[in-house]
């Protein structure tokens, strides 16, 4: 039977229970209180009818709003007085799902919003949550970030056309696609080690073109390191290239020698006319591009080398193949990257600036002031030069050392260059054509330059108008 004390002891147990769970509950209400207030994230509420309830701290801030001009009042209301756009509680409300958009507030902020509608027992909205992060920063991060990138990609541009530019045999900035399409080949080759292979006839700036390779790649800081194949007699030619041990032979060294190879460490090693090498020496020279190493004339020790190889030629190597004149495992060793350099004939649009250029060098070294006419340029443009730009180089200057006034014309030209005048641009290379297209680009480039036409005028000394209409020019 139940007793009075036990109905006590069990009702004060029950007492004990419920104050434990309310002050649980007081605590969970408390701490979501304070989590609620102190979220770093904007929190806002809204009813089902767009009324606002209640906001955080981190509401207050991202929106630079205080509670009281926010709780109680319709969102729209916010919109139309400018604070905040777009809102979005009547539209999550509306549409019943979960909506994110970017604000804007009426100090400038950026601000990420994403709304939750919160549903009763009926299905009805009871109440939309709203969390917002300002991204103002990040945006502005963000498109910082662009414009750097933007700006990195135009500074590339211009390093790329510098680059090109350091390429342009002698340093011309030449005109024909075929050599802007070479220079831009051998700017990617030059940065890595790869052999190349130049071919192309006699005088078109072979050598220039490995130089330049060699300046724009990882070695410029070594030697490099030119062998002329076809300029070494051939009973030399083994020990100038691998060196020799003293004593190899009668005459040689007593301390021996080091081999124009092996001065080539870490550097370039240019093979010129490399179709002139002999047979057993491409043997041997095959076997250095495999293992890097070289063995010197009498010797047996074996010297380790770190080279780059570049070689050129002005023979048809591949016919040579054929007719087993050149050894095809050097040939293919060789001919990793192949670069063609074209006769100047084929790019007769190169033949002003490598004038003009070998012109401007000459008269800065004898302090002359010397200038082609009009004609005389017309009977270079349409001459073939079968000695390319070598021999076009050696007639400029001949004309500025012989010429005995400044103007060099027609009369002073060898009788060779001379072309008839009525068959001089039958072709599309017409002479005005070619001149207009050159003084367009010098007016161009003084623009870059100075900036505005009535500087470009000042500098060359021309009216605007005519700085304008060269510009313009097709």
């Amino acid at each position: 039977m139940q007793t009075y004390e036990n109905i006590s002891t069990s009702d004060s147990l029950s007492s004990k229970t419920e104050m434990s769970e309310l002050l649980h509950l007081r605590q969970l209400c408390k701490d979501f209180e304070e989590i609620y207030r102190n979220s770093f994230d904007g929190i806002f509420v809204a009813d089902g009818k767009g009324i606002t309830l209640m906001v955080n701290e981190g509401c207050e801030r991202n929106y630079d709003l205080k509670a009281e001009e926010l709780v109680g009042h319709h969102v729209s209301e916010f919109e139309k007085k400018g604070w905040i756009r777009p809102v979005i509680a009547t539209r999550v409300a509306a549409e019943r799902k979960r909506i994110s958009a970017m604000q804007h507030t009426h100090t400038g902020k950026t601000i990420m919003v994403t709304g939750i509608p919160l549903f009763d027992d009926q299905g009805a909205v009871r109440k939309v949550i709203i969390n917002s992060r300002d991204t103002t920063e990040l945006v502005q991060l963000q498109e910082a970030l662009l414009r750097t990138r933007e700006d990195l990609q135009r500074v590339e541009n211009e390093m790329k056309e510098l680059r090109l530019q350091n390429l342009k045999p002698d340093g011309v900035a030449l005109k024909s696609q075929s050599m802007q399409r070479l220079s831009s080949l051998a700017l990617r080759v030059a940065k890595v080690d790869t052999a190349v292979l130049i071919s192309g006839e006699s005088g078109v700036g072979k050598e220039v073109l490995a130089r330049q390779i060699h300046k724009e790649s990882q070695r410029s800081q070594g030697p490099l390191i030119k062998i002329n194949c076809g300029a070494i007699p051939r009973e030399l030619l083994e020990s100038e290239l691998f060196g020799y041990e003293g004593g190899a032979f009668t005459g040689a060294l007593k301390q021996g020698k080091v081999g124009l190879i092996e001065t080539a460490h870490h550097g370039t090693l240019f093979l010129d006319e490399i179709g002139e090498l002999p047979m057993n020496l491409q043997v041997k020279l095959l076997q250095t591009l495999q293992d890097h190493t070289v063995v010197r004339v009498g010797g047996t020790r074996v010297v380790h080398v770190d080279l780059r190889v570049i070689a050129a030629t002005n023979r048809d190597l591949q016919v040579m193949v054929d007719n087993n004149q050149f050894r095809s495992d050097l040939y293919y060793r060789l001919n990793v990257v192949p670069l063609s350099v074209p006769p100047l004939r084929l790019r007769k649009e190169d033949i002003f600036p490598l004038t003009e250029h070998a012109l401007d060098e000459l008269n800065a070294s004898y302090s002359f002031n010397k200038r082609f006419s009009e004609r005389a340029l017309k009977s270079l443009l349409t001459y073939e030069w079968p000695g390319n730009v070598r021999e076009l180089r050696n007639i400029v200057e001949r004309l500025v050392v012989t010429t005995p006034t400044d103007l060099i014309d027609v009369i002073d030209l060898p009788e060779y260059l001379i072309a008839p005048v009525d068959q001089a641009f039958a072709d599309p290379l017409e002479y005005r054509a070619i001149v207009a297209q050159f003084e367009k680009q010098l007016v161009a480039e003084a623009l870059k330059k100075y900036g505005n036409t009535r500087a470009v005028a000042k500098q060359l000394n021309l009216s605007q108008s005519t700085v304008v209409r060269k510009l313009n020019a097709a």
